[in-house]
């Protein structure tokens, strides 16, 4: 898969994400407690942003399958429709 792609994918199920995070008033330090309760809140908040957004002139961090599961089910959402619901976004992925 061509980088370009999978990182297109990979922010448009981070936006699927964070949009539900809001709708549930679930906050990005609550997020980052349920994901990685074994960190400290920064850690885990650190971790969620290297997905969301690239350090400096990279690319952001990849998601492996486990966190989007994760992530999906923390704030709500069933992570085999969320999926679907972003390969029906890209044409190319289109299922």
């Amino acid at each position: 898969m061509p980088e370009e792609l999978r990182i297109s994918i990979e922010k448009k199920a981070m936006r699927l994400i964070d949009a539900r995070r809001k709708a549930a008033k679930i906050t990005i330090d609550q997020l980052a407690n349920a994901l990685y309760p074994e960190k400290p809140i920064a850690s885990g908040r650190m971790m969620i942003q290297r997905l969301r957004l690239p350090q400096g002139d990279k690319v952001p961090r990849k998601m492996n399958l486990g966190e989007f599961i994760e992530l999906s089910k923390a704030v709500g959402i069933n992570p085999v429709q969320a999926l679907g619901a972003v390969l029906q976004e890209i044409e190319e992925t289109r299922v």
